[in-house]
């Protein structure tokens, strides 16, 4: 009888050893937990983007009003809030881009000044807003310097 040749190494086992599984499982499990911690903390890190995009155009307006000169409106409501300012015919329009009107996600109260003119430092009235969505709140107001910030 002629004896029949095996190809590789016989006396190793085919397959994965039981670290290797645990190892993969463990990065798995990981990946799904990062992932999972994100999906849960949706509605407040969309409140916090949203508190922190309103604070940083009401600064812009702030800044293009002090440098043309041209004063601009802001108005917040049930529906969102929005930056005017004066055409050509002396009407109010809406300004668009960087100042573009945001409409809420979600329903939302609004206490306090709703609509008030931004101007220059010196002649700043007192402005102090809250926004409620739920259980989540925000109080904005203007500082002395004609800045906003919010609490």
């Amino acid at each position: 009888m002629t004896p029949i040749s095996v190809i590789g190494n016989k006396s190793r086992q085919a397959g994965f050893s039981l670290i290797e599984v645990l190892v993969v499982l463990l990065i798995l499990s990981i990946t799904f937990g990062m992932m999972s911690v994100s999906f849960f903390n949706t509605e407040q890190t969309q409140w916090k983007d949203m508190n922190r995009r309103l604070m940083v155009s009401l600064n812009h307006a702030k800044d293009e009003t002090t440098l043309s000169g041209a004063p601009i409106v802001f108005q917040i409501d049930e529906k969102g809030w929005r930056f005017l300012t004066l055409n050509l015919k002396d009407e109010l329009y809406v300004l668009g881009d960087a100042l573009a009107p945001y409409p809420w996600k979600t329903q939302t109260k609004v206490e306090g000044t709703t609509r008030f003119q931004l101007d220059e430092a010196g002649s700043t009235q007192p402005v102090v807003f809250k926004m409620t969505q739920g259980t989540l709140t925000a109080t904005i107001h203007r500082r002395k310097d004609g800045y906003f910030e919010i609490h």
